[in-house]
Protein backbone atom coordinates (compact mmCIF):
# COMPACT_ATOMS: atom_id res chain seq x y z
CA UNK A 1 0.00 0.00 0.00
CA UNK A 2 1.27 3.50 -0.87
CA UNK A 3 0.23 6.84 0.58
CA UNK A 4 0.04 10.18 -1.13
CA UNK A 5 0.12 13.71 0.27
CA UNK A 6 -3.18 15.62 0.04
CA UNK A 7 -2.68 17.99 -2.85
CA UNK A 8 0.44 18.93 -4.85
CA UNK A 9 3.93 18.45 -3.43
CA UNK A 10 5.69 21.47 -1.97
CA UNK A 11 7.37 23.79 -4.41
CA UNK A 12 11.16 23.48 -4.31
CA UNK A 13 11.39 27.26 -4.49
CA UNK A 14 9.10 27.75 -1.49
CA UNK A 15 11.98 28.18 0.93
CA UNK A 16 13.52 30.92 -1.14
CA UNK A 17 10.76 33.41 -0.44
CA UNK A 18 8.34 34.52 2.20
CA UNK A 19 8.79 35.33 5.85
CA UNK A 20 8.10 33.97 9.29
CA UNK A 21 8.90 30.49 10.58
CA UNK A 22 9.97 27.86 8.06
CA UNK A 23 7.33 25.34 7.11
CA UNK A 24 7.47 21.63 6.46
CA UNK A 25 6.96 22.29 2.76
CA UNK A 26 9.84 24.76 2.68
CA UNK A 27 12.19 22.33 4.43
CA UNK A 28 11.30 19.47 2.08
CA UNK A 29 11.51 21.81 -0.90
CA UNK A 30 15.07 22.87 -0.03
CA UNK A 31 16.28 19.37 0.83
CA UNK A 32 14.57 18.01 -2.27
CA UNK A 33 11.57 15.72 -2.78
CA UNK A 34 13.90 13.15 -4.35
CA UNK A 35 15.59 12.91 -0.94
CA UNK A 36 12.54 13.10 1.33
CA UNK A 37 9.12 12.17 0.00
CA UNK A 38 5.93 13.33 1.71
CA UNK A 39 3.78 10.20 2.05
CA UNK A 40 1.07 11.73 4.21
CA UNK A 41 0.56 15.25 5.56
CA UNK A 42 -2.82 15.38 7.37
CA UNK A 43 -2.40 19.05 8.24
CA UNK A 44 -0.81 20.01 4.93
CA UNK A 45 2.77 21.07 4.36
CA UNK A 46 2.36 24.65 5.57
CA UNK A 47 2.73 23.64 9.23
CA UNK A 48 5.66 25.45 10.91
CA UNK A 49 8.70 23.45 11.96
CA UNK A 50 11.07 24.38 14.76
CA UNK A 51 13.98 22.04 14.13
CA UNK A 52 15.11 18.51 13.35
CA UNK A 53 16.14 15.73 15.68
CA UNK A 54 16.32 11.98 16.26
CA UNK A 55 13.22 10.07 17.35
CA UNK A 56 13.36 8.87 20.96
CA UNK A 57 10.15 7.45 22.35
CA UNK A 58 11.19 8.27 25.90
CA UNK A 59 12.05 11.90 25.17
CA UNK A 60 9.10 14.12 24.27
CA UNK A 61 9.90 17.56 25.69
CA UNK A 62 12.02 18.63 22.71
CA UNK A 63 9.94 17.01 19.98
CA UNK A 64 7.09 19.49 19.53
CA UNK A 65 7.11 21.08 16.08
CA UNK A 66 10.22 19.18 15.01
CA UNK A 67 10.98 16.86 12.11
CA UNK A 68 12.17 13.61 13.68
CA UNK A 69 14.24 11.00 11.88
CA UNK A 70 13.91 7.36 12.97
CA UNK A 71 17.09 5.45 12.04
CA UNK A 72 16.61 1.72 11.77
CA UNK A 73 12.86 1.91 11.05
CA UNK A 74 11.45 1.52 7.55
CA UNK A 75 7.94 1.98 6.23
CA UNK A 76 7.34 -1.76 5.86
CA UNK A 77 8.44 -2.66 9.41
CA UNK A 78 5.75 -3.83 11.89
CA UNK A 79 6.90 -1.29 14.48
CA UNK A 80 6.69 1.72 12.14
CA UNK A 81 3.11 2.51 13.18
CA UNK A 82 4.16 2.72 16.83
CA UNK A 83 6.91 5.18 15.95
CA UNK A 84 4.47 7.43 14.07
CA UNK A 85 1.93 7.36 16.89
CA UNK A 86 4.60 8.12 19.50
CA UNK A 87 5.90 11.04 17.42
CA UNK A 88 2.35 12.34 17.12
CA UNK A 89 1.82 12.16 20.90
CA UNK A 90 5.01 14.20 21.29
CA UNK A 91 3.66 16.86 18.93
CA UNK A 92 6.24 16.32 16.18
CA UNK A 93 5.54 18.04 12.89
CA UNK A 94 6.80 15.06 10.89
CA UNK A 95 8.65 11.79 11.24
CA UNK A 96 11.04 10.41 8.60
CA UNK A 97 11.36 6.66 8.06
CA UNK A 98 13.50 4.76 5.61
CA UNK A 99 11.56 3.75 2.51
CA UNK A 100 10.94 0.02 2.89
CA UNK A 101 11.40 -2.49 0.09
CA UNK A 102 7.86 -3.78 0.69
CA UNK A 103 6.23 -0.35 0.60
CA UNK A 104 4.06 0.90 3.46
CA UNK A 105 2.89 -1.60 6.06
CA UNK A 106 -0.93 -1.70 6.45
CA UNK A 107 -0.63 -0.82 10.14
CA UNK A 108 1.41 2.26 9.25
CA UNK A 109 -1.11 3.32 6.62
CA UNK A 110 -3.88 3.02 9.21
CA UNK A 111 -1.90 5.04 11.76
CA UNK A 112 -1.14 7.74 9.17
CA UNK A 113 -4.89 8.31 8.73
CA UNK A 114 -5.40 8.79 12.46
CA UNK A 115 -2.60 11.18 13.49
CA UNK A 116 -1.65 14.78 12.78
CA UNK A 117 2.08 14.18 12.33
CA UNK A 118 3.21 14.03 8.71
CA UNK A 119 4.85 10.84 7.45
CA UNK A 120 7.96 11.23 5.28
CA UNK A 121 10.15 8.62 3.59
CA UNK A 122 13.91 8.90 3.16
CA UNK A 123 15.51 7.83 -0.11
CA UNK A 124 17.67 4.75 0.49
CA UNK A 125 20.85 6.24 -0.97
CA UNK A 126 21.25 9.09 1.51
CA UNK A 127 22.72 8.49 4.96
CA UNK A 128 20.85 9.50 8.10
CA UNK A 129 23.63 11.79 9.26
CA UNK A 130 23.66 13.65 5.96
CA UNK A 131 19.88 13.92 5.96
CA UNK A 132 19.60 15.45 9.42
CA UNK A 133 22.32 17.93 8.49
CA UNK A 134 20.39 18.95 5.39
CA UNK A 135 17.14 19.27 7.32
CA UNK A 136 18.71 21.42 10.01
CA UNK A 137 20.38 23.61 7.40
CA UNK A 138 17.11 24.02 5.50
CA UNK A 139 15.15 24.85 8.66
CA UNK A 140 17.79 27.29 9.86
CA UNK A 141 17.19 29.31 6.72
CA UNK A 142 14.04 31.05 7.92
CA UNK A 143 11.95 33.26 5.65
CA UNK A 144 13.92 36.30 4.69
CA UNK A 145 13.24 39.83 3.66
CA UNK A 146 15.28 39.35 0.49
CA UNK A 147 13.40 40.56 -2.55
CA UNK A 148 11.67 37.68 -4.31
CA UNK A 149 12.25 39.21 -7.70
CA UNK A 150 16.02 38.82 -7.30
CA UNK A 151 15.85 35.10 -8.05
CA UNK A 152 12.24 34.45 -8.98
CA UNK A 153 13.16 33.18 -12.45
CA UNK A 154 16.15 31.11 -11.33
CA UNK A 155 15.54 27.38 -11.08
CA UNK A 156 16.68 25.77 -7.85
CA UNK A 157 20.32 24.77 -8.23
CA UNK A 158 20.93 26.85 -11.39
CA UNK A 159 24.10 28.50 -10.11
CA UNK A 160 25.06 30.32 -13.34
CA UNK A 161 21.56 31.82 -13.45
CA UNK A 162 21.84 32.69 -9.77
CA UNK A 163 25.18 34.45 -10.30
CA UNK A 164 23.67 36.53 -13.10
CA UNK A 165 20.63 37.47 -10.99
CA UNK A 166 22.78 38.38 -7.97
CA UNK A 167 25.10 40.48 -10.14
CA UNK A 168 22.09 42.56 -11.15
CA UNK A 169 21.03 42.83 -7.49
CA UNK A 170 24.46 43.83 -6.18
CA UNK A 171 25.62 45.95 -9.11
CA UNK A 172 28.93 44.16 -9.64
CA UNK A 173 30.50 40.97 -10.95
CA UNK A 174 29.63 37.94 -8.80
CA UNK A 175 31.63 34.77 -8.22
CA UNK A 176 30.10 31.86 -6.32
CA UNK A 177 32.69 29.68 -4.57
CA UNK A 178 32.65 26.58 -2.39
CA UNK A 179 34.47 26.52 0.99
CA UNK A 180 37.67 25.27 -0.73
CA UNK A 181 37.79 28.31 -3.08
CA UNK A 182 36.61 26.38 -6.13
CA UNK A 183 34.47 28.42 -8.52
CA UNK A 184 30.94 27.06 -8.77
CA UNK A 185 29.53 29.81 -10.98
CA UNK A 186 30.20 33.38 -12.08
CA UNK A 187 28.39 36.20 -13.79
CA UNK A 188 29.56 37.32 -17.24
CA UNK A 189 32.32 39.86 -16.93
CA UNK A 190 33.23 42.95 -18.92
CA UNK A 191 36.47 43.30 -20.87
CA UNK A 192 37.70 45.60 -18.13
CA UNK A 193 37.64 42.85 -15.46
CA UNK A 194 40.81 42.74 -13.38
CA UNK A 195 43.43 40.01 -14.00
CA UNK A 196 42.65 38.17 -10.75
CA UNK A 197 39.02 37.67 -11.69
CA UNK A 198 40.01 36.44 -15.16
CA UNK A 199 42.52 33.98 -13.65
CA UNK A 200 39.96 32.73 -11.16
CA UNK A 201 37.33 32.15 -13.84
CA UNK A 202 39.74 30.47 -16.29
CA UNK A 203 41.15 28.15 -13.63
CA UNK A 204 37.73 27.50 -12.03
CA UNK A 205 39.28 28.21 -8.66
CA UNK A 206 41.07 31.02 -6.86
CA UNK A 207 44.82 30.80 -7.63
CA UNK A 208 46.69 29.04 -4.84
CA UNK A 209 48.99 32.00 -4.23
CA UNK A 210 45.94 34.23 -3.71
CA UNK A 211 44.38 31.75 -1.28
CA UNK A 212 47.66 31.73 0.66
CA UNK A 213 47.66 35.53 0.78
CA UNK A 214 44.07 35.65 2.02
CA UNK A 215 44.75 32.99 4.65
CA UNK A 216 47.96 34.55 5.95
CA UNK A 217 46.38 38.00 6.17
CA UNK A 218 43.51 36.60 8.25
CA UNK A 219 40.91 37.55 5.65
CA UNK A 220 39.59 34.00 5.22
CA UNK A 221 39.37 33.50 8.98
CA UNK A 222 37.32 36.67 9.25
CA UNK A 223 35.12 35.67 6.31
CA UNK A 224 34.23 32.24 7.74
CA UNK A 225 33.79 33.54 11.29
CA UNK A 226 31.74 36.62 10.43
CA UNK A 227 28.06 36.63 9.66
CA UNK A 228 28.40 39.83 7.68
CA UNK A 229 29.95 41.17 4.50
CA UNK A 230 33.75 41.48 4.65
CA UNK A 231 35.58 44.17 2.69
CA UNK A 232 38.92 43.62 0.96
CA UNK A 233 40.35 47.06 0.13
CA UNK A 234 41.92 47.78 -3.21
CA UNK A 235 45.69 47.53 -3.44
CA UNK A 236 48.31 48.34 -6.05
CA UNK A 237 47.41 45.22 -8.03
CA UNK A 238 43.69 44.59 -7.67
CA UNK A 239 40.52 46.59 -7.03
CA UNK A 240 38.37 46.12 -3.92
CA UNK A 241 36.30 43.05 -3.19
CA UNK A 242 33.25 42.39 -1.06
CA UNK A 243 32.76 38.85 0.20
CA UNK A 244 30.19 37.10 2.36
CA UNK A 245 29.89 33.53 3.61
CA UNK A 246 26.73 31.64 2.67
CA UNK A 247 25.43 29.83 5.71
CA UNK A 248 22.58 27.53 6.60
CA UNK A 249 22.54 27.56 10.37
CA UNK A 250 26.05 26.73 11.55
CA UNK A 251 27.00 25.12 8.26
CA UNK A 252 29.06 27.02 5.71
CA UNK A 253 27.96 26.26 2.16
CA UNK A 254 30.29 28.58 0.30
CA UNK A 255 30.84 32.26 -0.36
CA UNK A 256 29.85 35.09 -2.70
CA UNK A 257 32.42 37.57 -4.01
CA UNK A 258 31.51 40.90 -5.57
CA UNK A 259 33.98 42.87 -7.70
CA UNK A 260 33.74 46.12 -9.61
CA UNK A 261 33.01 45.40 -13.26
CA UNK A 262 33.86 48.39 -15.38
CA UNK A 263 32.67 50.88 -12.75
CA UNK A 264 32.89 51.10 -8.95
CA UNK A 265 30.56 49.03 -6.78
CA UNK A 266 27.45 51.04 -5.87
CA UNK A 267 26.93 52.40 -2.37
CA UNK A 268 24.24 49.81 -1.63
CA UNK A 269 26.36 46.84 -2.70
CA UNK A 270 27.10 45.75 0.87
CA UNK A 271 23.39 45.53 1.83
CA UNK A 272 22.56 43.83 -1.46
CA UNK A 273 25.28 41.22 -0.92
CA UNK A 274 23.81 40.42 2.51
CA UNK A 275 20.48 39.74 0.81
CA UNK A 276 22.24 37.74 -1.91
CA UNK A 277 23.75 35.42 0.73
CA UNK A 278 20.25 34.57 1.99
CA UNK A 279 18.91 34.01 -1.51
CA UNK A 280 21.84 31.70 -2.34
CA UNK A 281 21.26 29.26 0.54
CA UNK A 282 18.70 26.91 -1.04
CA UNK A 283 20.60 26.97 -4.33
CA UNK A 284 23.90 25.95 -2.74
CA UNK A 285 22.17 23.33 -0.62
CA UNK A 286 20.57 21.90 -3.74
CA UNK A 287 23.85 22.01 -5.66
CA UNK A 288 25.70 20.20 -2.89
CA UNK A 289 23.02 17.56 -2.67
CA UNK A 290 23.06 17.03 -6.44
CA UNK A 291 26.84 16.72 -6.55
CA UNK A 292 26.83 14.20 -3.74
CA UNK A 293 23.72 12.30 -4.70
CA UNK A 294 25.14 10.69 -7.85
CA UNK A 295 28.03 9.15 -5.94
CA UNK A 296 25.74 8.23 -3.04
CA UNK A 297 23.31 6.50 -5.36
CA UNK A 298 26.09 4.50 -7.01
CA UNK A 299 27.43 3.42 -3.63
CA UNK A 300 23.97 2.36 -2.56
CA UNK A 301 23.34 0.49 -5.82
CA UNK A 302 26.58 -1.50 -5.52
CA UNK A 303 25.94 -2.24 -1.84
CA UNK A 304 22.42 -3.43 -2.69
CA UNK A 305 23.76 -5.80 -5.36
CA UNK A 306 26.23 -7.23 -2.87
CA UNK A 307 24.13 -7.39 0.28
CA UNK A 308 20.37 -7.26 -0.35
CA UNK A 309 18.37 -10.43 -0.89
CA UNK A 310 16.92 -10.17 -3.42
CA UNK A 311 18.52 -7.04 -4.90
CA UNK A 312 16.55 -4.66 -7.10
CA UNK A 313 18.70 -5.39 -10.14
CA UNK A 314 16.87 -3.14 -12.61
CA UNK A 315 17.08 -0.13 -10.27
CA UNK A 316 20.76 -0.74 -9.57
CA UNK A 317 21.51 -1.14 -13.28
CA UNK A 318 19.76 2.17 -14.04
CA UNK A 319 21.80 4.00 -11.39
CA UNK A 320 25.09 2.45 -12.53
CA UNK A 321 24.33 3.00 -16.21
CA UNK A 322 24.89 -0.61 -17.27
CA UNK A 323 22.69 -3.41 -18.57
CA UNK A 324 21.26 -5.71 -15.91
CA UNK A 325 22.15 -8.77 -17.98
CA UNK A 326 25.77 -7.81 -18.59
CA UNK A 327 28.41 -10.21 -17.35
CA UNK A 328 30.32 -8.95 -14.35
CA UNK A 329 33.19 -9.88 -12.07
CA UNK A 330 34.04 -8.82 -8.53
CA UNK A 331 37.59 -8.18 -7.33
CA UNK A 332 38.39 -7.95 -3.64
CA UNK A 333 41.49 -6.10 -2.45
CA UNK A 334 42.90 -6.14 1.06
CA UNK A 335 46.12 -5.77 3.02
CA UNK A 336 48.31 -8.83 3.49
CA UNK A 337 49.88 -7.45 6.65
CA UNK A 338 48.70 -5.18 9.49
CA UNK A 339 48.61 -1.49 8.64
CA UNK A 340 47.44 1.64 10.44
CA UNK A 341 43.82 2.63 9.66
CA UNK A 342 44.80 5.97 8.12
CA UNK A 343 47.31 4.22 5.85
CA UNK A 344 44.68 1.75 4.67
CA UNK A 345 42.18 4.57 4.13
CA UNK A 346 44.64 6.42 1.92
CA UNK A 347 45.51 3.28 -0.04
CA UNK A 348 41.86 2.46 -0.65
CA UNK A 349 41.14 6.02 -1.79
CA UNK A 350 43.92 5.74 -4.36
CA UNK A 351 42.65 2.32 -5.42
CA UNK A 352 39.12 3.69 -5.84
CA UNK A 353 40.48 6.40 -8.14
CA UNK A 354 42.17 3.73 -10.24
CA UNK A 355 38.88 1.82 -10.42
CA UNK A 356 37.05 4.94 -11.60
CA UNK A 357 39.57 5.30 -14.44
CA UNK A 358 39.10 1.72 -15.69
CA UNK A 359 38.13 1.46 -19.37
CA UNK A 360 34.97 -0.54 -18.62
CA UNK A 361 32.42 0.46 -15.95
CA UNK A 362 33.82 -0.42 -12.52
CA UNK A 363 32.63 0.57 -9.06
CA UNK A 364 34.46 0.37 -5.74
CA UNK A 365 32.72 -0.48 -2.45
CA UNK A 366 34.57 -0.26 0.88
CA UNK A 367 33.67 -2.96 3.40
CA UNK A 368 35.83 -2.69 6.50
CA UNK A 369 39.36 -3.89 5.72
CA UNK A 370 38.55 -4.86 2.12
CA UNK A 371 37.69 -3.04 -1.07
CA UNK A 372 35.23 -4.84 -3.34
CA UNK A 373 35.23 -3.79 -6.99
CA UNK A 374 32.34 -4.60 -9.33
CA UNK A 375 33.54 -4.72 -12.94
CA UNK A 376 30.58 -4.71 -15.31
CA UNK A 377 30.34 -5.69 -18.96
CA UNK A 378 33.21 -8.13 -19.00
CA UNK A 379 34.17 -11.65 -18.09
CA UNK A 380 37.24 -12.74 -16.18
CA UNK A 381 39.55 -11.90 -19.07
CA UNK A 382 42.65 -9.81 -19.55
CA UNK A 383 40.85 -6.59 -18.62
CA UNK A 384 39.89 -7.86 -15.17
CA UNK A 385 43.27 -9.46 -14.60
CA UNK A 386 44.99 -6.24 -15.63
CA UNK A 387 42.85 -4.24 -13.22
CA UNK A 388 43.74 -6.69 -10.44
CA UNK A 389 47.45 -6.17 -11.14
CA UNK A 390 46.95 -2.41 -11.29
CA UNK A 391 45.17 -2.41 -7.93
CA UNK A 392 48.00 -4.44 -6.41
CA UNK A 393 50.50 -1.92 -7.78
CA UNK A 394 48.53 1.02 -6.37
CA UNK A 395 48.29 -0.57 -2.93
CA UNK A 396 51.96 -1.51 -2.98
CA UNK A 397 52.88 2.05 -3.91
CA UNK A 398 50.82 3.29 -0.95
CA UNK A 399 52.83 1.14 1.45
CA UNK A 400 50.37 -1.76 1.69
CA UNK A 401 51.29 -5.40 1.07
CA UNK A 402 48.53 -6.15 -1.43
CA UNK A 403 46.24 -9.11 -1.80
CA UNK A 404 43.78 -8.95 -4.72
CA UNK A 405 41.35 -11.81 -5.25
CA UNK A 406 39.42 -12.26 -8.50
CA UNK A 407 35.95 -13.72 -8.24
CA UNK A 408 34.32 -15.81 -10.98
CA UNK A 409 32.66 -14.11 -13.93
CA UNK A 410 28.86 -14.26 -13.66
CA UNK A 411 26.13 -13.73 -16.20
CA UNK A 412 24.45 -10.60 -14.81
CA UNK A 413 24.32 -8.03 -12.04
CA UNK A 414 21.87 -10.21 -10.13
CA UNK A 415 24.70 -12.69 -9.51
CA UNK A 416 27.27 -10.10 -8.41
CA UNK A 417 26.98 -11.34 -4.81
CA UNK A 418 28.03 -14.83 -5.95
CA UNK A 419 31.13 -13.43 -7.63
CA UNK A 420 31.89 -11.45 -4.49
CA UNK A 421 31.55 -14.59 -2.36
CA UNK A 422 33.96 -16.38 -4.70
CA UNK A 423 36.45 -13.53 -4.40
CA UNK A 424 36.13 -13.72 -0.61
CA UNK A 425 37.05 -17.42 -0.71
CA UNK A 426 40.11 -16.68 -2.83
CA UNK A 427 41.09 -13.88 -0.46
CA UNK A 428 40.81 -16.26 2.48
CA UNK A 429 43.19 -18.67 0.76
CA UNK A 430 45.69 -15.88 0.08
CA UNK A 431 45.51 -14.76 3.71
CA UNK A 432 45.76 -18.20 5.28
CA UNK A 433 48.02 -19.99 2.80
CA UNK A 434 50.12 -17.21 1.35
CA UNK A 435 50.75 -17.06 -2.35
CA UNK A 436 50.80 -14.46 -5.12
CA UNK A 437 49.55 -10.87 -4.74
CA UNK A 438 46.73 -11.51 -7.18
CA UNK A 439 44.89 -14.74 -7.86
CA UNK A 440 41.64 -16.17 -9.16
CA UNK A 441 39.83 -19.33 -8.18
CA UNK A 442 41.71 -21.45 -10.74
CA UNK A 443 45.05 -20.26 -9.38
CA UNK A 444 44.27 -21.61 -5.90
CA UNK A 445 41.77 -24.34 -6.80
CA UNK A 446 43.24 -27.13 -4.66
CA UNK A 447 43.71 -24.92 -1.62
CA UNK A 448 40.11 -23.71 -1.94
CA UNK A 449 38.83 -27.27 -2.20
CA UNK A 450 40.82 -28.23 0.88
CA UNK A 451 39.28 -25.32 2.80
CA UNK A 452 35.79 -26.35 1.71
CA UNK A 453 36.39 -29.90 2.88
CA UNK A 454 37.75 -28.70 6.20
CA UNK A 455 34.84 -26.32 6.75
CA UNK A 456 32.28 -28.97 5.85
CA UNK A 457 33.78 -31.86 7.81
CA UNK A 458 35.83 -30.59 10.75
CA UNK A 459 32.89 -29.29 12.77
CA UNK A 460 31.29 -32.76 12.57
CA UNK A 461 34.40 -34.50 13.96
CA UNK A 462 34.28 -34.03 17.76
CA UNK A 463 37.27 -36.30 18.39
CA UNK A 464 39.51 -34.07 16.28
CA UNK A 465 38.13 -30.92 17.87
CA UNK A 466 38.68 -32.31 21.38
CA UNK A 467 42.24 -33.39 20.58
CA UNK A 468 43.24 -30.04 19.13
CA UNK A 469 41.52 -28.17 21.98
CA UNK A 470 43.54 -30.19 24.51
CA UNK A 471 46.79 -29.42 22.68
CA UNK A 472 46.01 -25.70 22.46
CA UNK A 473 45.01 -25.51 26.14
CA UNK A 474 48.18 -27.29 27.27
CA UNK A 475 50.33 -25.07 25.06
CA UNK A 476 48.71 -21.92 26.44
CA UNK A 477 49.38 -22.99 30.02
CA UNK A 478 52.88 -24.43 29.60
CA UNK A 479 54.28 -22.97 26.37
CA UNK A 480 55.27 -26.39 25.04
CA UNK A 481 54.60 -25.75 21.31
CA UNK A 482 52.86 -29.13 20.99
CA UNK A 483 50.22 -28.03 18.42
CA UNK A 484 52.83 -26.71 15.98
CA UNK A 485 54.98 -29.80 16.52
CA UNK A 486 52.11 -32.15 15.68
CA UNK A 487 51.16 -30.01 12.66
CA UNK A 488 54.71 -30.15 11.31
CA UNK A 489 54.86 -33.91 11.90
CA UNK A 490 51.75 -34.37 9.76
CA UNK A 491 52.84 -31.92 7.04
CA UNK A 492 56.23 -33.63 6.67
CA UNK A 493 54.60 -37.10 6.54
CA UNK A 494 56.28 -38.28 9.73
CA UNK A 495 59.82 -37.40 8.53
CA UNK A 496 61.48 -36.89 11.92
CA UNK A 497 64.57 -35.09 10.58
CA UNK A 498 62.56 -32.58 8.49
CA UNK A 499 60.08 -32.00 11.31
CA UNK A 500 62.84 -31.47 13.87
CA UNK A 501 64.59 -28.96 11.61
CA UNK A 502 61.37 -26.99 11.11
CA UNK A 503 60.48 -26.96 14.81
CA UNK A 504 64.11 -26.30 15.79
CA UNK A 505 64.64 -29.18 18.22
CA UNK A 506 66.65 -32.41 18.41
CA UNK A 507 64.95 -35.51 17.05
CA UNK A 508 64.87 -37.05 20.54
CA UNK A 509 63.03 -33.94 21.81
CA UNK A 510 60.67 -34.24 18.86
CA UNK A 511 59.84 -37.85 19.67
CA UNK A 512 59.20 -36.89 23.33
CA UNK A 513 56.83 -34.09 22.28
CA UNK A 514 54.87 -36.35 19.96
CA UNK A 515 54.58 -39.00 22.64
CA UNK A 516 53.48 -36.38 25.17
CA UNK A 517 50.88 -35.04 22.71
CA UNK A 518 49.47 -38.51 22.25
CA UNK A 519 49.21 -39.03 26.01
CA UNK A 520 47.48 -35.68 26.58
CA UNK A 521 44.89 -36.25 23.87
CA UNK A 522 44.53 -39.99 24.04
CA UNK A 523 45.50 -40.39 20.38
CA UNK A 524 47.87 -42.62 18.43
CA UNK A 525 49.62 -40.65 15.71
CA UNK A 526 50.75 -43.89 14.05
CA UNK A 527 47.10 -44.64 13.19
CA UNK A 528 46.23 -43.20 9.71
CA UNK A 529 42.61 -42.54 10.74
CA UNK A 530 43.77 -40.57 13.76
CA UNK A 531 46.24 -38.60 11.64
CA UNK A 532 43.47 -37.67 9.17
CA UNK A 533 41.10 -36.45 11.87
CA UNK A 534 43.77 -34.54 13.80
CA UNK A 535 44.90 -32.86 10.58
CA UNK A 536 41.34 -31.71 9.95
CA UNK A 537 41.22 -30.25 13.45
CA UNK A 538 44.56 -28.50 13.02
CA UNK A 539 43.46 -27.11 9.67
CA UNK A 540 40.30 -25.84 11.29
CA UNK A 541 42.46 -24.12 13.92
CA UNK A 542 44.62 -22.49 11.22
CA UNK A 543 47.81 -24.40 12.14
CA UNK A 544 47.96 -26.22 8.79
CA UNK A 545 49.33 -25.07 6.39
CA UNK A 546 52.31 -24.26 8.56
CA UNK A 547 52.65 -20.59 9.47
Amino acid sequence: MQLSPPGPPPSPDAAAHGGGSPTLGQAVGVVGPEVVEVLRAPCGTDVPVSGAGVFDEGETLQARGRILIAPGVDTSAPGAAGVLRAADRAGAAAVVLRRGAQGVAPSLAEAADEVSTALLARAPWIEWGELIGLLRAAIARTGSAAPAEASADVALGDLPGLALALAALVGGAITVEDPESNVLAYSPTADTADPLRRLTILGRRVPSWRVTELAESGFLTTLWASGDVVHRPADARFPERLAVAVRAGDEILGSLWAAADGEPLPSGARDALRQAAVIAVPHLLHHRLRSRSAASRRRYAVRALFEERPPDVSAAAAVLGVEAGQACTVLTASAGAPIAPDGLDRAFRLAALRVAAHHTPAFAHRDGDRLDVLVAGTGAGDGVDRLARDLAAVLRGAGVRPLVAVGPAVGGLGDAAASRAGAAQVLRVLRERGGPETAGAEDVRFAMDALRVTDAVAEHVPSAADAVAALLEHDERHGTDLPRTVAAHLVFFGDAAATARYVGVHTNTLRYRLRRAGELCGIDLTDPDVRLLVELGLRRAGLIPLP
